[in-house]
């Protein structure tokens, strides 16, 4: 046996010093922990195998010990209150930590940090996530840090998600899905609602690539890091000056001597501002430094560019030569997009890296119905009229949706669409359906603008995730929509709305 010393936090009984003791089996070399099992495979690498079940008491690392009751708390001031990591450490430091009758000796425990309640929910949901599979969780043992020994099954654990979506794909309840009679047969109706949000993450600075960024402050991918030694600015390929982001072009030099130089005017105001700003504000909004807001303006200012270019076509080369464009700060993705039910269950998450273009769209709304007999009868989208003419134009996508009505949203077609747009009225107007609009009661069939009203719920995490890398940030949104998810069917069944799950052929 070895004996060594660790802290337990409690929800009940506060933090306290605890001993964890291991076992070694002497025929096989094993050594058994408190959840876990440590072995060799046959390649001699070593391996950290989790027991089946979840755990009363989860051991995140050798000497953090935490009630599972605890994990449920910091899981919902995640999901209900949207609380950083950094504040839900605090809180509990604050409130709960020293609150143990257990520890009569005041003995000091460590306080809890932001990067333990990282660990721990990463570790948890993985515990969860294998738990519903009837798997077991596995963990290399040889690792410089937890966030390293859990990026692996994490990424795995994403890769689930990507290829199944969420589990409440199969969702159904009496809100979106309405039955209806006529000429004496009943029929069913049922709605989907997508739409963007603009919770975004750092991504490479090459266009629309997907690939993963090694660092936090890198700005190219591994697969174009050479890049890093081509001029900033767009169009020019010319090699950059040592230590510069630019050519030794004496118009492009000045480009970036002025990025720079702002960057630095926006330091000198913001530290001022700063005294005025809540301090719990100030660290739950760390990562909204000066660089990156004025990345984030350069950013804008390109993709309005892009826009511009997208709208006028050709005719673009006949407009008056515009000043150079350059790109100095790291580019961040386009934005996320979600296939909502109109209860408000997210049935789906995908990344748009460049734009939220028609094709994207299209694309991803295949990837989540696969198969006509999987798409609802009704998909509202803000930008169906235009969605709805690219998918005409195209055989394939045209026979996949042929059975789906492609309807703007009530919102969007009474306060930003023409009603000089005849295309649009015709095949993109809800009242144009008489089955989502009940005359009778004055009310629409479905909630058109669940979608909406669930991306004001995912926007207020930007905050927390624009910071994180790619497999931390798909891996945060799936979790956090997932148990937001289980929340919403509670609700419903404790509202006679009836939710279950259909089978995909249905």
């Amino acid at each position: 046996p070895e004996r060594h010393p660790a802290v337990l936090y409690t929800l009940a009984h506060g933090a306290f010093n605890v001993y964890t003791t291991s076992l070694r089996c002497l025929a096989c070399g094993s050594r058994y922990y408190l959840n876990y099992c440590r072995r060799d495979d046959a390649a001699q690498k070593t391996w950290r195998v989790y027991y089946s079940g979840l755990p009363t008491i989860v051991q995140s690392e050798s000497h953090f010990l935490f009630d599972m009751k605890l994990c449920e708390l910091f899981r919902a001031q995640t999901v209900h209150s949207h609380a950083s990591f950094t504040a839900i450490a605090r809180i509990y430091n604050a409130a709960l930590a020293s609150s143990s009758s257990r520890n009569p000796t005041n003995v000091q425990v460590s306080p809890l940090r932001m990067e333990h309640i990282v660990d721990l929910f990463n570790l948890v949901s993985l515990l969860k996530h294998h738990h519903e599979q009837q798997s077991c969780l596995h963990l290399p043992e040889a690792a410089r840090t937890q966030v390293e020994r859990l990026a692996p099954a994490m990424e795995e654990r994403n890769h689930f998600i990507y290829r199944n979506n969420q589990e409440q794909w199969f969702h159904a309840c009496d809100i979106c899905r309405k039955m209806f009679a006529r000429e004496g047969r009943d029929y069913m109706l049922s709605a989907a609602v997508t739409d963007g949000v603009s919770v975004r993450r750092f991504c490479c600075a090459v266009h629309n690539c997907p690939q993963p960024l090694p660092t936090y402050r890198s700005r190219f991918c591994p697969e174009h890091a050479a890049m890093e030694s081509v001029c900033a600015v767009k169009d020019c390929s010319r090699s950059v000056r040592s230590g510069k982001q630019t050519c030794d072009a004496p118009q492009h030099a000045e480009l970036e001597e002025n990025y720079h130089t702002t960057g630095h005017l926006q330091t000198t105001g913001n530290t001022h501002a700063a005294r005025e700003v809540p301090v719990q504000q100030q660290a739950d909004e760390q990562e909204d430094d000066p660089e990156q807001e004025q990345e984030d303006d350069e950013e804008q200012e390109a993709e309005q560019e892009e826009q511009r270019q997208h709208q006028h076509g050709e005719a673009v080369q006949d407009l008056p030569q515009r000043r150079p464009k350059a790109h100095f700060g790291r580019r961040r993705t386009h934005n996320e997009q979600l296939v909502v039910r109109p209860c408000g269950i997210i049935l789906a998450r995908g990344t748009f890296y460049g734009a939220e273009s028609l094709s994207g769209v299209a694309d991803f709304l295949i990837r989540v119905f696969p198969w006509r007999n999987s798409l609802p009868n009704v998909i509202f989208y803000d930008n169906n009229c235009q969605l709805h003419r690219y998918m005409a134009e195209r055989p394939t996508l045209k026979r996949h949706f042929e059975g789906t009505a492609l309807v703007v949203d009530v919102f969007h077609f009474k306060c930003k669409h023409s009603e000089a747009d005849v295309y649009c009225s015709t095949h993109c107007n809800a009242m144009a359906y008489p089955q989502l609009y009940d005359a009778a009661t004055q009310t629409w069939t479905f909630n058109s603008s669940a979608c909406e009203q669930t991306n004001a719920w995912l926007n207020k995490y930007r905050g927390i995730v624009r910071a994180m890398l790619p497999v931390q940030y798909e891996f945060f949104l799936d979790e956090v929509i997932k148990e937001r998810n289980r929340f919403l069917v509670s609700e419903l069944e404790n509202n006679n709305h009836r939710p279950h799950t259909i089978p995909a052929s249905a």
